[in-house]
């Protein structure tokens, strides 16, 4: 790896137009030729801001007042033609759908080249040669809108690939995606940098594998510059200063009193396996039932439930019930049907069998009379955006229900952390704080059954932890929740029960212990070094428990 510096940023400050406060304030960073950088922080912290700053789209597209330098091998990026920008760097978003513009793989991939004038000669041996790089040709000619979300982010990165530039920017590339398609996104970048010698810079909410291949980690809080340094020193920190920012793995060995960082999890899990193993038993996880709780009358029941599109079955045979009080956790693959059971449970899709919520049948119901009793919060935030400011959005909501309870709106927004942006512009917020105004816009109505797809896409560690809180209250409150997710470690915190989706149908289905116990794939990092040593260990919080029961 050359460590000459290649992108020098220095005393850079922004504010986006029309906005008093600075997004970024006097960053200082440095960074070399080959290397990847790991940025981190909140939501909201201006990671994707220093991203398009990079770029020079930040003032070049969006305005606003910048203060400070980013310069590439010693030029302004602000001055650089946008040809000469194209072949230094780009930038691949974290929603594809965003930025695929063409109808088919190999057309997508062509488009920014002829853009930038590329002799077409030329172009065809780039389409060709970046397809074959990424592991997509056989979906050259396919059309963009039958492609799952792992194989749009490849043909994302494929067509920046053909750029051939010097750096590429990968703002959340991960965060549709399930844990197999998110590892290999993170192979395929960590290959782009090792074989391609292109540098890359990651912002990611989702740090186990970025962590893993980065060369340097840069902290923001609140668009300082909190730390800029190897993994090494980060690890070093005090667990303040890190947050939540550590792999698990990691904050696992740091707790155990390990001086030098581990460089796997087998050594984390060799340095469990070194201690003494005491009787300690651990309960359910905070989402677990109350001991002596009575399992209340099923409230949602769905039975044979079946959904088709078109010719395909997309669910057969579904049984499901959820009762007030439950929260349960829907995992699986892409395109298992996760989302479709969502949507034909809310009476959104024509299904077979039966759906009841409340002994009513979902197909026979009038869709405000299910809005009262179930919330949908899909996983695209913009779904929910039609309003002027954070505010207005929430109480269009009760608008539509004919409520003037404007207390529940502020409570709503304290607790999902939204009393600073209450009056902004919902579309100028960051993608996690999107996504909190979505589900904020749902929880205003107080509904029954809480049905949420992918809720803690894009938020960091400290706003799922809030998040957790919040959907625990209201489960303590009677509320039956059915939360679909990539995320197995929230998942594995806070829910009470666990269905594992797959093609269509239940796998398993069950308490935490029955799904997720000896997990080949769908389990925590706590079980996968713990699983040999203390079984019943999923959480963070359960292995600090013995770690504290095994002097430290």
């Amino acid at each position: 790896m050359d460590n000459s510096s290649y992108i020098k940023i220095e005393g850079l400050s922004y504010c986006y137009p029309a906005e008093g406060k600075m997004v970024l304030s006097g960053i200082d960073a440095e960074i070399g030729t080959g290397e990847v950088v790991f940025i981190c922080g909140d939501s909201g912290s201006g990671k994707t801001t220093l991203g398009k700053c990079i770029t020079g789209a930040v003032p070049g597209f969006y305005g606003g007042t910048m203060k400070g330098a980013v310069r590439i091998n010693g030029t302004e990026v602000a001055s650089m033609k946008h040809s000469e920008r194209a072949s230094e760097i780009t930038m691949v978003f974290q929603d594809p759908e965003r930025q695929l513009m063409m109808s088919r793989v190999h057309r997508e991939i062509a488009f920014g080249l002829e853009n930038v004038g590329v002799d077409p000669a030329e172009m065809k041996k780039r389409v060709w040669e970046s397809m074959q790089f990424c592991n997509i040709l056989d979906l050259w000619d396919r059309e963009i809108k039958t492609l799952s979300g792992g194989q749009k982010q490849k043909v994302a990165i494929a067509s920046a690939i053909s750029y051939m530039p010097k750096c590429i920017i990968f703002d959340e590339p991960t965060s549709q995606l399930d844990p197999l398609a998110a590892e290999e996104i993170i192979a395929l970048i960590a290959k782009v940098n090792s074989e391609l010698g292109i540098t890359a810079v990651i912002i990611e909410q989702r740090t186990e594998r970025c962590f893993e291949i980065s060369d340097k980690i840069l902290l923001l809080k609140e668009g300082r510059v909190a730390f800029f340094g190897s993994k090494e020193d980060f690890y070093g920190l005090s667990g303040k200063e890190q947050g939540f920012f550590l792999p698990v793995h990691l904050r696992i060995a740091k707790h155990a009193g390990a001086k030098e960082m581990p460089r796997s999890v087998r050594e984390t899990r060799r340095l469990m396996a070194s201690r003494a193993c005491p009787a300690v038993t651990f309960g359910g996880g905070r989402g677990a039932c109350k001991s002596g709780q009575v399992r209340k009358e099923d409230f949602l029941r769905a039975s044979n439930l079946s959904v088709s599109y078109g010719s395909r079955g997309v669910l057969r045979g579904i049984q499901l019930t959820a009762s007030r009080g439950d929260f349960i956790g829907i995992l699986g693959p892409n395109g298992a049907g996760k989302s479709t059971l969502l949507k034909s449970l809310t009476g959104l899709l024509k299904y077979g069998g039966s759906v009841k919520v409340g002994g009513k049948e979902v197909s026979r119901m009038k869709s405000g009379e299910i809005g009262r009793l179930v919330g949908y919060v899909s996983q695209n935030p913009n779904d929910y955006i039609s309003k002027e400011t954070v505010f207005e959005e929430l109480k269009f909501t009760l608008d539509n229900y004919g409520s003037n309870d404007i207390s529940a709106i502020e409570d709503v927004l304290r607790l999902l952390g939204l009393e600073g942006v209450r009056d902004k512009n919902p579309r100028d917020l960051s993608g996690g704080e999107r996504q909190r105004v979505a589900i904020a816009s749902v929880l205003v109505n107080r509904p029954d059954v809480l049905l949420l797809d992918e809720p803690t896409r894009g938020l960091d560690s400290g706003l799922k932890l809030q998040l957790g809180r919040l959907l625990s209250r209201l489960r303590d409150e009677g509320v039956a929740i059915l939360l679909v997710t990539h995320d197995v470690e929230f998942a594995s915190e806070f829910c009470s029960r666990y269905i594992l989706l797959f093609s269509g149908e239940i796998i398993s289905s069950g308490t935490r212990e029955e799904v997720l116990k000896d997990g080949i794939f769908y389990t925590t990092a706590a079980n996968k070094i713990f699983r040999d040593i203390a079984p019943d260990i999923y959480t963070f919080g359960q292995a600090k428990e013995w770690l504290d029961a095994n002097g430290g």
